[in-house]
């Protein structure tokens, strides 16, 4: 069922819900720039048909079909984003699967929804990765953020680049969740899955947040020669594995 959440802002969600008949609801967070039409997504909500259990995708503001300008989000809009979805539109218990950006708003969302949160799959997940952008600018490329609000890099298929706006980096800084050991209050699964040539978001990042979170039952799976993405067929097969496994593992 595709279907549209007013928000508080007078910006429209786009998300797609398809009802199981068991718990727990799945659900997805794309990445910067993507949409809840991805193969990865396509793949857990065929994942969920096959054991009748809910499903949930959605495009974060400024994304696929969701209103709202990508250059007018920031971590705090898209954090709010999935707590509406979950709030509003999941049924009982959720696993969470979260993509690059998606996999940082997921540990967030984990954090503050310790009662429904069940378990988090990252998928090269991208937590703090504003600061890691910003560490890794010029000065020249900072300064132009802070005089001209936006900056453009390159990306290898836009002519404009990838925007990064001021607020985007300013915001983010009270969402960061990689200060230490222990310093993410998770308690329930989590499992991170990167490919060791991911050539976006370093491999140690993964390793960066099993240390941060408070539970014990945390792995990390390094997939040799995969890249960023995880899309391949081969990817795919573990993300299935791991995901079976939790959900056998709540029965």
């Amino acid at each position: 069922m595709e279907g549209t959440l007013e928000l508080n802002d007078g910006k429209q969600l786009s998300y797609r819900f398809n009802h199981g008949n068991s718990e727990p609801t799945v659900v997805f967070m794309h990445g910067t720039l993507s949409d809840k039409n991805g193969t990865k997504s396509l793949f857990l909500e065929d994942f969920c048909e096959k054991r009748d259990i809910s499903y949930v995708a959605f495009d974060f503001t400024g994304h696929g079909e969701s209103s709202g300008e990508y250059t007018d989000g920031t971590i705090g809009i898209w954090f709010k984003n999935a707590l509406d979805v979950i709030d509003r539109v999941a049924v009982g218990n959720v696993v969470l699967v979260g993509s690059s950006m998606g996999g940082w708003i997921s540990l967030l969302t984990a954090q503050a929804l310790p009662d429904r949160v069940k378990a988090v799959i990252g998928l090269a997940a991208a937590a703090d990765f504003t600061k890691d952008v910003w560490d890794g600018f010029s000065i020249e490329q900072k300064q132009e953020v802070l005089d001209n609000g936006i900056i453009y890099t390159p990306n290898g298929w836009t002519e404009q680049g990838d925007p990064w706006t001021k607020r985007l980096f300013s915001d983010a800084e009270q969402f960061y969740v990689l200060h230490g050991k222990n310093s993410l209050n998770i308690t329930c699964p989590v499992i991170l899955i990167h490919g060791e040539k991911d050539d976006c978001v370093p491999v140690r990042k993964s390793f960066e947040i099993m240390d941060a979170v408070k539970t014990d039952d945390c792995k990390v799976i390094v997939l040799k020669n995969s890249g960023h993405r995880l899309s391949d067929e081969k990817d795919l097969a573990v993300l299935n594995s791991e995901l079976s496994a939790i959900l056998e593992n709540m029965e």
